[in-house]
């Protein structure tokens, strides 16, 4: 995965995400069930981006020392904007470059892992930055996000056009990496549909919401005639223009 790439369409977009990221938010609604439970008073938010998720954390834990990272610094200025009590740490930071000599007694990333280069080298990396018992709770993108985009765009061109969404590990694969560094695991995996009045605002909110990875390949123009083709071919198929967004809700403990 190019991180390169991937901090530059967030942090393009840092201004309108928050109007695109109605899955993430419905994600980060999901994580604060899993946690609601029990209090926290050393929290690592890897991924924060405009801090939604850091305000529910807050609302959870009030009185707790937040650390909230994020690769994108128009993420973390936004993010930094509404903690109004000031009273989170922003950082601008590579979730997979954690910091020695700091304990967490929750870990926690909403939409974040998919982008990993390292996934398991990154939990390991995170159990040993985390107190004893301590809990990692997260949600990630799984490979069949966007599976309906990918078809067409592999009819229409008459050759298999994988998204970025191709790389992100299988549910079994995942489940089984955080089975080795974590006790008490608990995982599920959900399929959100999102419907669009067109494959134009579809593109659109992927571009805003970050989610479109490196993008595709450089040798597909999708000018006017295409797209009109395009969504043609998307609204025969699937009745209309919708979209799948594949996620994985994990909580586990050290």
């Amino acid at each position: 995965m190019d991180k390169r790439l991937i901090e530059q369409n967030f942090s393009r977009n840092a201004g309108v995400y928050d109007n695109h990221a109605s899955v993430q938010r419905k994600c980060a609604e999901s994580l604060t069930e899993f946690i609601r439970e029990r209090s926290f008073s050393r929290i690592l938010e890897v991924g924060c981006g405009t801090g939604f998720y850091t305000g529910m954390l807050r609302e959870m834990n009030d009185a707790a020392s937040i650390d909230a990272i994020d690769l994108s610094e128009e993420m973390i200025d936004i993010a930094r904007s509404k903690d109004g009590e000031k009273l989170t740490e922003f950082r601008v930071c590579d979730g997979e470059e954690i910091f020695a000599g700091e304990k967490f007694d929750l870990v926690t990333s909403n939409a974040s892992f998919q982008w990993f280069q390292d996934f398991e080298g990154s939990l390991e990396r995170f159990k040993n930055t985390m107190t004893e018992n301590g809990v990692i709770c997260f949600s990630m993108y799984g490979p069949e996000t966007f599976k309906e985009l990918q078809e067409i765009l592999s009819d229409y061109f008459g050759k298999y056009l994988p998204l970025t969404s191709e790389k992100f590990i299988s549910f079994e694969e995942a489940q089984m990496i955080v089975g080795r560094y974590f006790k008490n695991v608990l995982m599920r995996e959900e399929k959100f549909t999102v419907d669009f009045v067109s494959l134009w605002d579809f593109l659109r909110d992927i571009k805003r919401s970050g989610t479109r990875g490196e993008g595709l390949a450089r040798d597909i123009f999708l000018g006017k005639y295409t797209m009109k083709a395009l969504e043609k071919a998307y609204i025969e198929k699937f009745k209309g223009i919708r979209a799948t967004h594949h996620i994985y809700f994990c909580r586990a403990e050290k």
